[in-house]
């Protein structure tokens, strides 16, 4: 039996609130994020406290001419894919040529393939530390990245 590794998922709405909004509230402030409403609490400068107890750092990673900011997880168990790479994904890799890709700020290798599910095609990531390639979910309010075992197709 295969066991995976548990991760700590952080939903992009409500990192995208916190890197953009998190600042600006004062500490033990708390809010909910305004597209989920997961509660958070500002814990301490740069730490958020989600409602479940689990604490996120914001961090940067830095180039040569520019940084990237994300929320990692203060326990240590991050997700499979980095933040860098999803906003990449999400905004570009449907329409990204079949091939390799690396990501300019974490220097992540992906290829990038095609594949038909449930008779869409449908672009495919993988990368050699993931078991399972993901492709991208259209959601109710966002698209998100999922396993290809997890992937529905849109419902209209």
């Amino acid at each position: 039996m295969k066991t995976m590794a548990e991760r700590t998922i952080l939903a992009d709405c409500c990192e995208d609130w916190i890197i953009e909004w998190g600042g600006f509230y004062e500490r033990g402030r708390s809010f909910r994020c305004p597209e989920c409403s997961t509660e958070w609490t500002k814990a301490e400068s740069e730490v958020y406290r989600r409602g479940d107890g689990r604490e996120f750092v914001r961090r940067s990673r830095r180039g040569p001419d520019a940084e990237f900011p994300f929320l990692a997880a203060a326990d240590g168990r991050e997700p499979n894919v980095d933040r860098c790479c999803a906003k990449i994904l999400l905004a570009h890799g449907e329409r990204m040529a079949d091939g390799p890709f690396n990501c300019p700020v974490c220097g992540t290798e992906w290829t990038r393939s095609t594949q038909r599910l449930h008779g869409l095609r449908v672009p495919v990531f993988a990368k050699a530390t993931l078991g399972e390639p993901l492709t991208v979910q259209p959601g109710r309010t966002r698209a998100f990245l999922v396993s290809l075992s997890e992937y529905s197709p849109p419902r209209e």
